[in-house]
């Protein structure tokens, strides 16, 4: 319990820290690309993962207590594997400032969730639903990264 609370919120806010000057108004590269009418205000992005990051703990959490790590390792491991897609994209997109790359990961990303949510329903039915906001919002956050790219492919605050 302590472990999926700690490495889902504990990992996204250690992310945040890390790269708090690499998103948003305080950055420079983000604040000169050209975004779209409907690209979210910065203060936007901090409440909603935290959400999201508590759902995903509350499911993993869930998950973990229904089969532990050894009875049943593989929807937990994805899980991990997917939070770990999830950190990387913020590294490649923030810190890396590469809208290409971030798009094709987020793809990944994308196909982790899904596998996670899958295998936490045949653990216990209802776990994936806690899941489904955060499909959404990485669905939006593609499409939205996909646009940016498609806006900045040659604006030199971004490399691709």
């Amino acid at each position: 319990a302590v472990v999926s609370t700690q490495s889902t919120g504990g990992g996204g806010g250690a992310m945040g820290a890390v790269t708090a000057d690499s998103f948003g108004d305080k950055s420079e590269w983000y604040r000169n690309i050209t975004k779209p009418d409907w690209n979210p205000p910065s203060a936007v992005f901090g409440p909603v993962w935290s959400i999201l990051y508590l759902l995903m703990a509350g499911a993993a959490f869930i998950v973990w207590r229904n089969t532990g790590f050894c009875e049943q390792p593989i929807p937990l491991t994805v899980f991990f594997i997917q939070l770990a897609f999830n950190f990387a994209w913020v590294l490649i997109f923030g810190v890396a400032r590469s809208l290409l790359w971030s798009g094709i990961e987020i793809i990944v990303l994308w196909i982790a969730i899904v596998a996670t949510m899958v295998l936490f329903y045949t653990v216990k039915k209802w776990t994936c639903v806690p899941l489904f906001p955060y499909l959404v919002w990485v669905t939006f956050a593609a499409v939205l990264n996909w646009t940016l790219w498609q806006m900045n492919k040659d604006n030199p605050y971004i490399h691709t």
